[in-house]
Order: C-alpha cells, then sequence, then structure tokens
C-alpha cells in the first residue's frame, strides 16, 4: 500500500512540474506593435504598442492612452489613462491571453469578447 501511494504521488508531482501552461511564454514574445482592424472601417486602425520594460503606448487612438503592461497566470494586464469629456481617468485592464504566436495575438475578456491583433511589421 506504501508503494501504491508513494508511486501516485510521484506520477502527480511528475505530471505537474512537467506540464507546460500557455502562461509560460517568454514576455519578449509580446514585444512589439499589434494592430486591430476595425470591422466598420477597414482603413482604420489601432492597436498598442509594447515595450521591452514594461512600458505600453497607444496606436491610433487619442482617447485612450496605455502606459504599462505585465503577463501573469496566463492573462495580461494594461494600464494607463482614459482621456475624455474634460476629465481624465485611470485604468488597469485585465485580459485572458487566449493564443499568442509570433505574429497574431488574441486576448479575451469575460469569456466572450475577444480582440483579435496582428504584429505590425
Amino acid at each position: 500500500m506504501k508503494i501504491l501511494l508513494s508511486c501516485l504521488f510521484s506520477a502527480i508531482f511528475f505530471i505537474t512540474a512537467c506540464h507546460k501552461t500557455p502562461t509560460s511564454e517568454p514576455d519578449n514574445l509580446f514585444i512589439g506593435n499589434w494592430i486591430e482592424v476595425m470591422p466598420v472601417n477597414k482603413h482604420i486602425t489601432q492597436g498598442i504598442s509594447l515595450k521591452e520594460n514594461g512600458q505600453a503606448s497607444s496606436i491610433g487612438m487619442a482617447t485612450l492612452k496605455y502606459e504599462t503592461w505585465q503577463v501573469k497566470d496566463g492573462k495580461i494586464t494594461f494600464t494607463g489613462k482614459s482621456i475624455g469629456n474634460h476629465q481624465t481617468i485611470d485604468f488597469t485592464d485585465i485580459l485572458d491571453i487566449v493564443k499568442i504566436t509570433p505574429d497574431t495575438l488574441i486576448l479575451q475578456k469575460y469569456g466572450a469578447y475577444q480582440i483579435h491583433y496582428t504584429r505590425q511589421k
């Protein structure tokens, strides 16, 4: 019985130790300019520039100013400022990372809303 329990615990430890989650992607895979083509006006693009030092900036969005980004536990967190109607409001936005490849970034919020980005060359 002791041997069986020992083997069971060893197997569980081995499986969890070897399991690679999508969150283990290196942060440098995220670095770059990510563009979302607007469905209504295909000639208008907007997006976010993710820099090595955790800094971020907006692309094509005058009223939404991204400032920082961080990846942790399968999620990406953005902070910045929303500017409009004579006021500026700090924001933090946390999204699930659905997919990251060298040229595609898909983020999701609330299990339904998805944003599809492509890397700008």
